[in-house]
């Protein structure tokens, strides 16, 4: 799995099985993830737009999966805990009308663009785990969205992707009494609070990056690679772009090793791995997001 921006969108790269509400949505194997960024008055075909978008980014339509927003990308809170990752835009536009507020005062500004896209990015999970995962994920937002002060469960244009690696025999439940369930409603609840915060700081260049940290108890902290207190980790000299590794987990075993637990999904421990701190494979896979391991590994070897 990899991950990076193009374009204004958040393309996630793999092998995945998912179960998407979004175009070309259901439950079905794909190898890319779209959350792309359209403009307020969009008005098109989604479907036709993350085609032509595809096209153009050299990927197949066919396995895309794709969710369409007006959010800046640069709001985009992602999370990550162990092998699951959250990636969360939050727009508030066009609430649910089941029951909707009465109208604002004419003097109100205008709301920050719509849409709450959830993608969450898990392994092993079974097509009834998918299912499940849809349901928590759901609970969470609605959970954060009251717990924000609003009377709404959501907007009209809401979209869920589920997407999970490996074998899908592992994890059969994801309901929020599992341990999987109670980590993706945790890490959603989260994404979806930030998310929303930041709508108030469209400033922001670049989005946020949150790591969930056993360190002093169970908190979730954002990530920065400016004055981080564990710097030099690894050397000095070191880069920090890419410290929490968009490529993770590779799952190549001469630079780390799988951590298996009992009715847990495994996880990757990156014990031997250094490739995201040198400064050659670091510049190299900022401007070639596509670039294979093998890649990374010899231009390691070749600068080392």
């Amino acid at each position: 799995m990899r991950y990076y921006l193009r374009s204004n969108s958040l393309i996630v790269r793999g092998k995945f099985r998912i179960c998407s509400s979004g175009p070309q949505g259901g439950i079905r194997n794909c190898t890319t993830l779209i959350n792309h960024q359209v403009q307020n008055d969009f008005s098109h075909d989604p479907e036709k737009e993350l085609e032509l978008l595809s096209y153009a980014l050299g990927l197949s339509y066919a396995d895309t999966a794709g969710l369409l927003t007006a959010v800046d990308m640069n709001t985009l809170c992602i999370l990550s805990w162990d092998t699951m990752m959250v990636f969360v835009t939050a727009g508030i536009t066009h609430p649910d009308p089941v029951q909707p507020s009465p109208p604002a005062p004419e003097d109100t500004p205008a709301p920050a663009p719509g849409t709450i896209n959830i993608i969450v990015l898990t392994r092993d999970l079974h097509d009834q785990a998918l299912v499940d995962a849809v349901i928590t994920t759901t609970e969470a937002k609605v959970l954060a969205l009251r717990d924000a002060g609003y009377d709404f469960a959501g907007t009209v244009t809401d979209a869920v992707i589920i997407a999970s690696e490996g074998t899908g025999k592992t994890i059969r439940y994801a309901g929020s009494a599992t341990e999987t369930g109670r980590r993706i409603h945790e890490a959603v609840y989260t994404g979806v609070t930030k998310a929303l915060l930041r709508q108030s700081d469209i400033k922001k260049k670049k989005p946020s990056f949150f790591i969930r940290s056993g360190i002093g108890g169970p908190h979730w902290v954002v990530w920065e690679k400016e004055h981080c207190p564990y710097y030099p980790c690894h050397y000095q000299g070191q880069r920090c772009d890419l410290c929490y590794c968009p490529l993770y987990p590779c799952g190549d075993t001469t630079l780390g090793d799988w951590i298996v637990k009992p009715e847990r999904a495994p996880v990757f421990a990156c014990t031997r791995c250094l490739l995201n701190h040198h400064p050659q494979v670091t510049s190299h896979l900022l401007r070639n997001p596509e670039a294979t391991l093998l890649e990374l590994k010899s231009l390691y070897s070749k600068n080392h």
